[in-house]
């Protein structure tokens, strides 16, 4: 039940030790409470705030960029900040791209080569199917063949060049392509190919040995495109091996690059004087504490400040209370504002919960209450919901001794009782809580300090 003195600190420190600092201010967030570094800067000569790129932003976006590649989950594993040197980071990055990349091109090529070798298949059969001669076609001096495919929708266009000289086949069709063979004169085969492309025409390549038994060579691409498919399935194992070699280290690198990219952000409370930074905080440690606390940060100095120096800035010095975990959610009652030097916490708490047991125990009504506390805080814990787990167990222990549920059902013979109907009781203890905290205000305003701002 005490108001905490408090104290502010210019904190000063070498830029290399920047974040060990944010480190160090995150550790004791509960007991410092820095500065917007604008309010600090503001109009005064070679003074600016820190407001760089964030180093950690590109690593980041690279590492997710791998996680992405390597199909992890962009789990943060803990809110640790440690320190981590981003040339390794960095050059981790780069190996895996670099691991990644090969893997992926030569899985692009294959792929690609077995896609071609697959058209050829299906060419090849449809020649077959068409008893057209690959030699005849092959050898030809004045005419030029071209085998290949055209989408279904473009299929049509080909009689608005019935101008040119060529003629063709349609070999087979699916429901995407039209396969075709076309063919012309050696010497305009040029203007044929360019009124062909403009219909999306897309040429297939006969292999250079598919000649005379077209069968052997369709049964010759079969077994090189299955040869393929192993080779791409042998790739895509050593991506996952590479996903396996790299996923804890990948992970970490994730982790505390996030924490210190969320950890950098908070560079708005540091002043920059050009050769050297600080923060400016309020705090309930008194100067001993504080250096204390970072004297393992060679470049840190602590200098203690009167608290009300930048109030002309807005700066104005927070009220540090500090109670136990029993009567912390019973602070906001009567909150602590600006120049109180009483904090009746202790005293709200204790009548509320005694009150609570004598005017309105009942085992019912008690555990009911501890159950809505309990609801209030599942998502968050909050200082509501704790002072209904609090005031339900005195209520709860009050109606032990009345032996009552719901104030309807007798349990058990009670073990003290009161001369007042329930309701009057209840209206009674109320009334008597409403005095008590008038009183306490009162209380608080005559041992309030006039404070100039």
């Amino acid at each position: 039940m005490a108001i905490i003195k408090t104290h502010f600190f210019n904190i000063s420190f070498e830029h290399k030790d920047l974040m060990k600092m944010l480190i160090k201010m995150t550790e004791y967030q509960d007991e410092m409470f820095p500065q917007d570094s604008k309010k600090i800067a503001n109009n005064v000569k070679g003074v600016s705030v820190m407001d760089e790129a964030n180093p950690y932003n590109e690593p980041l976006d690279n590492i997710y960029h791998i996680l992405n590649r390597l199909n992890l989950e962009s789990n943060v594993q803990d809110n640790e900040f440690k320190e981590i040197n981003l040339h390794n980071a960095n050059k981790l990055i780069d190996d895996i791209n670099d691991k990644i990349d090969n893997i992926v091109k030569i899985k692009e090529d294959i792929t690609k080569e077995k896609e071609e070798n697959d058209e050829a298949i299906i060419l090849l059969k449809n020649l077959e199917e068409s008893k057209i001669s690959v030699d005849d076609v092959k050898n030809t001096k004045y005419i030029t063949c071209r085998f290949g495919k055209i989408p279904v929708n473009e299929f049509t266009k080909i009689q608005y060049y019935r101008d040119y000289e060529f003629i063709f086949r349609e070999l087979n069709r699916s429901k995407q392509y039209v396969w075709i063979v076309y063919a012309g004169l050696t010497s305009s085969i040029s203007e044929i190919d360019n009124a062909f492309s403009s219909m999306s025409f897309e040429p297939i390549s006969l292999p250079e040995f598919a000649h005379g038994k077209v069968h052997e060579a369709i049964d010759e691409l079969t077994e090189e495109s299955t040869a393929m498919e192993q080779y791409i399935a042998k790739m895509d194992s050593k991506l996952e091996d590479i996903k396996k070699e790299y996923k804890e280290e990948v992970l970490e690198t994730f982790t505390r690059l996030y924490n210190l990219k969320r950890l950098f952000d908070k560079c708005r409370y540091v002043v920059d004087f050009s050769q050297k930074a600080s923060i400016y905080t309020f705090s309930s440690f008194d100067l001993k504490e504080a250096e204390a606390k970072f004297d393992d940060i060679d470049s840190v100095k602590v200098m203690e400040l009167p608290v009300n120096i930048y109030e002309n800035r807005n700066i104005v010095a927070p009220v540090l209370v500090r109670n136990n975990s029993l009567m912390q959610p019973f602070e906001n009652v009567l909150s602590v504002t600006l120049g109180d030097t009483f904090d009746p916490t202790t005293i709200v708490a204790l009548l509320t919960m005694l009150i609570g047991a004598v005017c309105v125990g009942d085992i019912g009504v008690g555990a009911l209450l501890i159950v809505l506390g309990f609801l209030f805080t599942i998502k968050k814990p909050n200082n509501f919901g704790g002072m209904l787990k609090r005031l339900g167990a005195s209520v709860l222990i009050g109606g032990l001794f009345y032996g009552t549920a719901f104030y309807r059902i007798e349990l058990y013979q009670p073990l003290a009782s009161l001369p007042l109907h329930v309701i009057h009781t209840f209206l009674f203890g109320f009334s008597l809580w409403i005095i008590a905290m008038v009183i306490l205000i009162i209380v608080k305003k005559v041992t309030r300090k006039s404070i100039k701002i």
